[in-house]
């Protein structure tokens, strides 16, 4: 089957019914050549999922074909980021912590606190893709299991690095924290060739539109309208 993700021309076929059913939203009829072909191995599927904390071997190849379609879009001026996105007013924020800080609760609190005028497009693994000062955040169907993986994009207005704090407060990142915390929450386990690339990217990402920001936050309401102050346009 073909799939149009992030306007990449995508061609790998679903075996299980996870991965399958996420993705229908993104089959693509079009005329326009493949530009990536995924070649995942049932026996790499299988021994990936005997290394996970609860197997699954439908998410497992999920999360495989994800990581083998985020690792090859790098050459391609686009990247992961491991986050919750939003969109807000037609424009994309991106929520990114590590596993277990809580940015798909945070993300909630959105939903919770401001209704219609925010929902979630993808909820751990939206890609980037940077045209100079233009970004665009694009939809996946690689999901981290919430079964939230639309097939939407909008402009790219921010990125806010969430970190646990019992009081709330929101402040801009120097250059150097920013790449720090971009490498940990992207494809970073690659080749040279690609990891150049990759350093390419958080260059241009730097010099974009994009804006930056780390929000330290309790759990509270109070904590989504704060960052909603602070972040929105």
């Amino acid at each position: 089957m073909r799939y149009l993700i992030a306007d990449f021309v995508t061609e790998y076929t679903p075996k299980y019914n996870n991965l399958r059913e996420l993705s229908e939203s993104f089959i693509y009829s079009g005329d326009r050549e493949t530009q990536i072909r995924l070649n995942v191995s049932d026996s790499y599927i299988e021994k990936t999922d005997k290394r996970m904390a609860v197997p699954d071997i439908g998410r497992t190849e999920t999360f495989v074909y994800g990581n083998a379609f985020n690792r090859t879009v790098i050459n391609r001026h686009a990247m992961l980021v491991h986050s919750s996105g939003i969109i807000c007013n037609g424009n994309a924020y991106l929520f990114s912590a590590d596993s277990g800080v809580g940015k798909s609760t945070h993300t909630r609190l959105w939903l919770k606190e401001f209704g219609d005028k925010v929902h979630i497009f993808n909820d751990d693994k939206p890609v980037i893709k940077i045209d100079g000062k233009k970004v665009t955040a694009c939809g996946t169907p690689f999901d981290g299991g919430s079964g939230i993986a639309l097939n939407e994009s909008a402009p790219l207005k921010a990125i806010v690095f969430i970190e646990r704090s019992e009081n709330n407060s929101v402040f801009v990142p120097s250059p150097k924290e920013i790449i720090k915390k971009l490498y940990f929450q992207t494809a970073h386990m690659v080749d040279a060739e690609t990891a150049h690339a990759m350093l390419n990217n958080f260059d241009e990402l730097l010099n974009s539109e994009v804006r930056f920001y780390v929000l330290r936050c309790n759990m509270e309401s109070e904590a989504a309208h704060l960052a909603y102050n602070s972040i929105i346009e």
